[in-house]
């Protein structure tokens, strides 16, 4: 089973069968898929002020090998699939809204489009139903070049990983994966297998064109970004016929971290609406 926060009245709770009901109709579900490199708690404040504001049980996930899960040797956007329903089915969860970004967003559309039953809507972050050329060579060699036997701190690891990388926010973001235990630092993701997988992970899975959602979707993205231009809003439009596009004109491919307040209340009217 894949790791996962609850969070309920803007606070992280226990799973337990008997205190949380996932088919209240007093109450809507969220299920959040962070992007490559990512994982759960990175959605922790978003998930807290959303469960406290309103009647929403936010569900975060670590997505296969990441964020500490069981590692795997496969990884693909169909094995993730399945991995979500399984969760689904293990937490009762009949019906439910779903956000992801990036990688995570083309997860959540891929869910809607092959197992609709369990969805209700879907928020995209920054992602299309697209292929993108694999460009992700340099990080991916260089987390898996650090010698951790000699990394003493994450600041050693940080100037390591500077001589590859010169943005400090990824960095930062990269190096969340880098866990201390028994006094010896270790990554929380399985690079070898997200190596391999990596391809596939930028691609977008072959659907059938006669899948299409017609649920609500809303897709949010950057402006400043490449990851969504207004030339691929027709080939959303050939999956999902009742899609609407918000863009945050300041923000880049982390539009969420980048400026929260308005992913925040984009995704908040369109879940309320």
């Amino acid at each position: 089973m894949i790791n996962f926060q609850i969070y309920k009245n803007g606070q992280q709770i226990e799973f337990e069968k008997n205190n949380v009901n996932f088919n209240n109709k007093n109450f809507q579900t969220l299920f959040i898929f962070h992007g490559l490199y990512g994982r759960g708690k990175n959605w922790q404040t978003f998930s807290k002020k959303l469960s406290i504001e309103k009647n929403q049980i936010v569900v975060t996930v670590d997505l296969r090998n990441h964020g500490g899960n069981d590692f795997e040797e496969d990884m693909s956007y169909i094995l993730m699939m399945n991995d979500i329903v399984s969760l689904f089915n293990f937490l009762g969860v009949e019906k439910t809204n779903l956000l992801g970004h990036s990688m995570g967003g083309k997860l959540a559309m891929i869910i809607a489009l092959l197992e609709p039953k369990y969805v209700n809507k879907i928020i995209i972050g920054d992602i299309a139903p697209i292929d993108y050329d694999n460009d992700d060579n340099l990080i991916i060699n260089s987390l898996l070049d650090m010698n951790l036997d000699i990394i003493k701190s994450r600041g050693e690891a940080d100037v390591v990983l500077s001589k590859f990388i010169d943005q400090n926010f990824l960095r930062s973001f990269l190096l969340q994966n880098l866990e201390l235990v028994d006094g010896k630092y270790k990554w929380s993701i399985n690079l070898k297998a997200i190596k391999k997988s990596l391809n596939d992970l930028r691609k977008f899975p072959s659907i059938n064109k006669t899948n299409r959602f017609d649920k609500e979707v809303l897709c949010i993205y950057g402006g400043k970004s490449d990851y969504v231009k207004e030339e691929y809003f027709k080939i959303f439009k050939k999956f999902f016929s009742n899609i609407f596009f918000h863009k945050i004109k300041d923000a880049d491919h982390f539009l969420h971290i980048e400026n929260p307040l308005e992913f925040y209340e984009a995704s908040n009217k369109f879940l309320n609406n």
